[in-house]
């Protein structure tokens, strides 16, 4: 099929002009982009992703509803196990992340969509059945290595779902889509709370659970560790449901038509596949006409049997010279020359902050809400205690040395058997993290094009900032009385200001903001950023809670996160480009209405140069002095020009920015002039 071996070969970085692109694969381009755009928000993309992020979610958040049953019932004096299992479960993650991103972008989406569904469901067939076997393999080692097999399935999801999604959207519709499928993720939470939920009480009513006094009395420990460890194996293996589900509906998605064209340089395929999903374009004439690059009108006809017709084009130029994907000289055209870094940097930063506090709250914390729900402090373990001289009692061994074991996670009421201890956990979560983040996602959901998101970014991040101040100072102030109950109303904010902004956008942004070629894996690497973050929480969150003794230790956990969410503000507002315009629109009566637009992943593609061109100015010293002048113009410190109008300003990078109510008309970009007309910017010739 191809006349030159090369052309098997996958293009690469396309230049923020699409220069990469031959003239007639623009114009196919523009095709693509104007089918895509006739549609708004697509159910069966939607279902396909968020299937598969539910189940992730599920599979991830599942450790809160498991530990307390594998500490009963394994390793109840060793706190350590937990950490364990959650590290190599991230690390998992991270390479799953990783790896799949970049394979995603070199083989195709959709190749690779479906493996890591493959994987998770093999991963939790064999987490379900871990055993000791004949007393010689150990369990905590198979369990781990089962987890960090999911781990990688798991982190497989993040760019490929984000990226399908992104490429499958319209312009309009793409943040909605992209917020709707995260959507999942609090919802898989409250899911596998809800799970344990219904099976624990189901448990309970075929073997009276609660009347056996499991962990408390040392009677019927044999016959309490058989029942709680068939518990949160039916959990785990619950998680394999929706993924054979979703795996199912995978079958039938196609890669993308923009990716077919731009990176395998296969236009029939690209419309072929495009319609499949979508459909021939139409209109009540049967025709549409969109723009092409050179300014002409191409004309396009959707015919009955569903074709696209396209008019004999003139005899193509000679392809542009186009750098090979993943070759050493476009890697560093695209992140070096074209300073393409600055962009990685801050969705690797951000999201790397983000995790670090919000897996710092929502992974393995289980003695974190118990401490923040508790109304009174630690109850010591001696004889006063009613279950203390109950037949079977387990507390008096508990006094001697050992403390309350892993599973008994409120030391305000150490009487609490494992059943109960199960109930009140899975009350907290719900109450406290899961209805509060479901609500944030969904507000985002409605509000993710009424508002600018870079914006809206650097905004969650600092009133994050000041929520874990507040929360840590409230929390030394109402610590174990009957206030308690004004920081656990604190941190469901967090939960929900998470989700309204920072958790949600740093999945998104790194999904719009790339080119084709490179977009799963800088989506890839910038979640690997964040699950390292994660990694970071759960080993500072140990830390702490192994070595600081204070009662009110959770009080610094607070004030530390903040300073991570302040730096999370810095690197969202310092690196990352905007992603919507703001036009304004004509009224009947002559008035200027604003709104906000969305880029197209085309224009977004082109990348640092282009939104340089565009006036946005990048890293910490230029944005400041970008501020800093513009202060210094308000207060009347502005150079004019001879006609008396304050127009313009000195920039921070040699150059000088276009002011909002002044009067110029151009402003100085390296070398040339931009002009501005109407409102409308034109670039130098290059």
């Amino acid at each position: 099929m191809y006349p030159d071996p090369e052309r098997k070969r996958n293009r690469g970085y396309l230049g923020e002009d699409s220069s990469g692109l031959p003239p007639r694969d623009l114009q196919d381009r523009q095709q693509l982009r104007y089918e895509l755009d006739l549609n708004s928000w697509n159910l069966r993309i939607w279902g396909v992703a968020a299937s598969g992020f539910l189940t992730d979610s599920y599979n991830l958040f599942a450790t809160n509803v498991i530990l307390a049953s594998l500490s009963f019932v394994y390793f109840p004096h060793e706190r350590w196990c937990g950490l364990i299992i959650n590290f190599f479960t991230l690390l998992g993650s991270v390479v799953g992340q990783l790896l799949f991103g970049y394979l995603a972008d070199k083989y195709g989406r959709t190749r690779l969509y479906g493996i890591e569904l493959v994987l998770v469901i093999v991963s939790t067939i064999g987490v379900a059945t871990t055993s000791t076997g004949y007393g010689d393999i150990s369990f905590l080692a198979l369990f781990t290595f089962w987890r960090f097999v999911m781990g990688i399935g798991i982190g497989a999801e993040y760019p490929l779902s984000a990226v399908i999604t992104s490429e499958w959207s319209s312009t309009s519709s793409r943040a909605t889509m992209l917020s709707s499928v995260f959507l999942m993720q609090p919802v898989g939470q409250a899911l596998a709370q809800l799970v344990g939920l219904f099976v624990l009480l189901g448990e309970n009513r075929a073997h009276r659970l609660h009347e056996l006094q499991c962990g408390i009395d040392t009677r019927n420990d044999e016959e309490c560790k058989r029942i709680i460890d068939g518990i949160w194996r039916i959990v785990i293996g619950s998680g394999a449901v929706p993924a054979i589900l979703a795996i199912i509906f995978r079958f039938f998605l196609y890669d993308c038509g923009l990716y077919t064209l731009e990176v395998k340089n296969k236009p029939g395929n690209a419309f072929r596949d495009t319609q499949r999903v979508y459909g021939a374009p139409g209109n009540e004439n049967n025709s549409n006409s969109f723009p092409s690059s050179n300014g002409h009108t191409v004309q396009t006809i959707a015919n009955g049997g569903g074709t696209l017709t396209l008019p004999a084009s003139p005899p193509e130029p000679d392809e542009p010279a186009t750098s090979l994907q993943f070759s050493m000289s476009d890697l560093y055209n695209f992140f070096i020359r074209d300073k393409n870094w600055y962009y990685l940097l801050g969705t690797s930063m951000t999201w790397f902050y983000l995790d670090v506090s919000f897996y710092g709250f929502s992974l393995d914390n289980r003695g974190t809400l118990s401490d923040l729900w508790a109304t009174t402090d630690a109850v010591s373990i001696t004889a006063d205690l009613e279950c203390w001289n109950t037949p079977g009692s387990a507390v008096p061994s508990w006094a001697a040395g050992s403390g309350l074991p892993t599973w008994q996670t409120d030391a305000t009421k150490p009487c609490n058997t494992i059943y109960e201890t199960l109930i009140e956990q899975t009350k907290q979560y719900l109450l406290t993290v899961s209805l509060a983040s479901i609500a944030g996602s969904a507000c985002f959901v409605v509000f993710a094009n009424r508002i600018p998101r870079r914006e809206w970014l650097t905004a969650s991040f600092g009133v994050l900032t000041v929520l874990f101040l507040v929360t840590g100072g409230l929390y030394y102030g109402v610590a174990h009385t009957e206030r308690s109950w004004g920081t656990v109303v604190c941190v469901a904010i967090c939960h929900f200001m998470f989700n309204f902004g920072a958790n949600t956008l740093t999945f998104i942004i790194p999904a719009e903001i790339f080119p084709t070629c490179y977009r799963c894996t800088c989506h890839g690497i910038s979640a690997a950023a964040g699950k390292v973050g994660s990694i970071v929480a759960v080993l500072i969150v140990y830390g702490i809670n192994a070595g600081y003794k204070s009662t009110t230790r959770q009080g610094l956990v607070f004030l530390l996160f903040a300073t991570f969410m302040a730096l999370g503000a810095l690197y969202s507002w310092a690196y990352l480009p905007d992603v919507q315009r703001v036009v304004h629109d004509s009224t009947p009566d002559g008035e200027l209405k604003r709104r906000l637009e969305t880029k197209s992943l085309e224009e977004l593609g082109g990348g640092y140069p282009g939104a340089v061109a565009e006036g946005q100015v990048f890293g910490v010293r230029n944005k400041w002095a970008m501020m800093r002048d513009k202060v210094r113009f308000r207060v009347g410190k502005g150079r004019k020009h001879s006609d008396g109008n304050e127009a313009v300003m000195e920039g921070a990078i040699g150059g000088q920015y276009p002011l909002r109510g002044g009067n110029a008309n151009h402003f100085q970009r390296g070398g040339g002039v931009v002009n501005v007309v109407n409102g409308t910017i034109e670039l130098p010739a290059r």
